[in-house]
């Protein structure tokens, strides 16, 4: 064991970089595009348009949780899927998605008398396809993310963001409205599913296991009931603000949650969809389990903190630059959801460990708390108006940041001390660049169109200079470790 070790991590780093290499071309290529698409559409359509899609949303997103049913953090997690654990988990997903779809499909009238938009009828029908369409992809992705594939995956997914954009692009430029929102969405689960299949071929031998139901859904049910009240509440925030406020409310902060969670996809996820497999090989080993969560964070913040100092600092121009003026509303809101966007990685990490070690259970526990902390939130903040909502909301996260903190601490001894000697060197250099940038743009207006574009440079390249400065660890770890292996796999793979 000792003679392999190092051989052994340094398979896992290197399995590690590969994955993040294409997780990374997935996310800042797929994500960036997708990204594009979404600005386009915005100055096409109207915040209402985004507000009614969002309305939707609602439901399908908790419907999603019960297609999945945690069974696809389970065979990630499996050392060995068999054939039979991947048939029992197809079709328990299929079956699952053609329930809930019925379901939809009759709950719809209510859906749209809720929200007092009967549109929303046809829409809920329509879009509830998209269930039975994702289900059949999940052992797909499940087995693939299991064997740290990641270029499938990407490959599948650029395509189907690239198509499906073109779809929703023209038919909002030919003015079919809302419509081309949900004709988007459609085409894109349709596509990206099909290639999934043509990419990992997979025949199901259409046997469903009981003992490999009660060994998936056994760890899985948990991982069920904790993702269902994720979803819940945090999709409780939408449902509310559909009820209370006008449909181009929930828009302005649909938008505004858009930008905050493309950098968090594009940054963090890359770095979280690429550990869970990797460090759940670990979980036998808790000092190197504790050593990679320590990199993980330390990485995170490296790229997050900066970001969304600098989307936060310029939130108006951003938005007015790339969406319109008619969307300036949601700059305030998407001032707030960067400063509670600043707690997901750490949030993230530490639920994480909690997975990898097996503890379910825990993770159940630890949701049902912070969701009751959400429901007050939402009581207490609704009194105070739309801003009443999301501030609430900002200081909720970091209420239940601190909880999944002291669980994880009692599993691997990590402690918050720790956790915030490690990330406070990156959010202090991050936070000055922000002042810097805050004020450099309100000085440099002669520039025009060009300042936004300058500003943001010029605060890049501080906030590196500053890490390069302090030879901080991040620096280092990607200078010295993450940069020369990328290039020297990238190299191996011509």
């Amino acid at each position: 064991m000792g003679n392999n070790a190092p051989q052994e991590e340094r398979s896992l780093i290197d399995r590690s970089l590969t994955g993040m290499l294409w997780v990374s071309l997935d996310k800042l290529g797929g994500s960036g595009i997708n990204f594009l698409i979404t600005i386009l559409l915005a100055r096409l359509l109207f915040p209402a348009d985004f507000g009614i899609v969002a309305m939707a949303m609602v439901f399908f997103e908790l419907s999603s949780v019960f297609v999945e049913s945690g069974f696809s953090t389970a065979l990630i997690r499996e050392r060995e899927i068999s054939a039979l654990d991947k048939s029992t988990t197809f079709l328990f997903n299929l079956v699952t998605s053609v329930v809930l779809y019925v379901a939809l499909f009759l709950c719809a009238p209510l859906i749209a008398s809720f929200f007092e938009e009967p549109v929303l009828t046809a829409i809920v029908r329509v879009m509830g396809l998209n269930l039975i369409v994702e289900a059949l992809a999940i052992v797909q992705t499940s087995s693939l993310s299991q064997q740290v594939d990641f270029k499938t995956q990407a490959k599948a997914r650029f395509v189907a963001i690239v198509l499906s954009g073109v779809v929703g692009v023209t038919m909002a430029y030919q003015g079919y409205g809302v419509w081309a929102l949900v004709a988007r969405i459609l085409v894109g689960a349709a596509i990206h599913t099909a290639l999934l299949w043509k990419f990992s071929p997979w025949v199901p031998i259409m046997a469903f296991s009981k003992a490999s139901f009660n060994k998936l859904f056994g760890f899985g049910s948990k991982i069920l009931l904790a993702a269902l009240l994720d979803k819940l509440f945090s999709q409780a925030y939408k449902l509310v603000i559909g009820k209370f406020f006008a449909a181009a409310t929930l828009g302005f902060y649909a938008q505004a949650a858009v930008f905050v969670n493309m950098v968090i996809n594009t940054l963090f996820r890359t770095i979280q969809t690429v550990s869970y497999p990797v460090l759940s090989k670990l979980q036998d080993d808790k000092p190197r389990l504790k050593g990679g969560y320590r990199m993980i964070l330390k990485l995170s913040s490296f790229v997050i903190f900066p970001v969304l100092v600098l989307l936060g600092v310029l939130a108006l121009p951003i938005i007015e630059a790339l969406i319109g003026a008619k969307w300036a509303p949601a700059a305030p809101y998407l001032q707030l959801l960067c400063i509670a966007g600043a707690t997901h990685h750490m949030t993230s990490v530490n639920l994480n460990v909690l997975l990898v070690l097996g503890r379910s259970d825990l993770s159940l526990k630890l949701e049902v708390i912070k969701k009751v902390n959400i429901a007050i939130a939402i009581v207490i903040g609704l009194r105070y108006g739309m801003m009443g909502l999301v501030v609430g909301e900002v200081i909720v996260t970091y209420v239940n940041m601190l909880i999944n903190v002291f669980y994880a601490k009692m599993l691997l001894r990590y402690t918050l001390l720790e956790q915030l000697r490690d990330i406070l060197p990156t959010l202090m250099m991050s936070l000055l660049v922000g002042i810097a940038v805050h004020f450099l743009y309100g000085a440099m207006h002669g520039l025009g169109h060009w300042n936004l574009v300058v500003t943001v440079a010029v605060g890049g390249a501080a906030y590196l200079l500053l890490h390069r400065l302090v030879r901080s660890e991040e620096w280092r770890m990607v200078v010295e470790v993450v940069i020369p292996r990328s290039l020297k796999l990238i190299r191996a793979r011509k």
